[in-house]
């Protein structure tokens, strides 16, 4: 049975004496959260769909997720959502946004899908400039399928295929995603 305090702060009523802080928007969906305790998908959703509850924008934007925990999305945020294969989000969330130029289009990718698989259309996106944003879930390493090391497994860091940490020479060092967009290192390079 559903705790009687939750729904009625769910619904918005504040209980006598105590300060309304918060209120769920629009924008994210009454589901109950499913990920893995420490994990920063729920905190991330509701930040993003805050902002855009805040910026009302909601019926102007499309979200993509693509596999792994990322794909669960829609089921949390009260958005258009499309799924795209396994790294191919950046390149799925470009052809949405050439074809509806006034939406807010989004892909949502954790670090087994945009550093591995995804490494090309994530980088060649930023090169060319897509007007798309990509929010990048970071924790270095495979989470959905028990802890295997991620491109971005930190040096030394344990997972369950690298038990005694990641070492670089065996392993290689991790790719820092968001210092790897060529488009970045031009505009770096060139004068002012």
């Amino acid at each position: 049975m559903e705790n009687p305090q939750e729904a009625t702060i769910e619904a918005g009523f504040c209980p006598e004496g105590m300060e309304l802080v918060w209120e769920k928007p629009d924008t994210l969906t009454g589901n109950r959260m499913h990920y893995c305790p420490g994990c920063s998908h729920g905190v991330v959703h509701k930040i993003l769909m805050e902002v855009l509850d805040e910026m009302d924008i909601q019926d102007k934007t499309i979200g993509v997720a693509p596999v792994g925990c990322s794909v669960f999305a829609y089921n949390y945020m009260n958005i258009d959502m499309q799924e795209a294969a396994h790294g191919r989000a950046a390149a799925v969330a470009t052809g949405i946004k050439r074809m509806l130029p006034d939406r807010f289009v989004f892909s949502y990718q954790g670090d087994g899908d945009l550093a591995a698989i995804g490494t090309a259309e994530t980088i060649h996106a930023a090169n060319r400039g897509e007007n798309i944003t990509i929010v990048f879930i970071n924790n270095a390493l495979y989470g959905m399928t028990g802890g295997q090391m991620a491109p971005t497994t930190l040096l030394g860091q344990k997972t369950a295929t690298t038990p005694r940490g990641r070492d670089a020479e065996s392993c290689g060092a991790p790719i820092r995603m968001c210092r790897c967009s060529p488009r970045q290192a031009s505009h770096a390079a060139s004068p002012s």
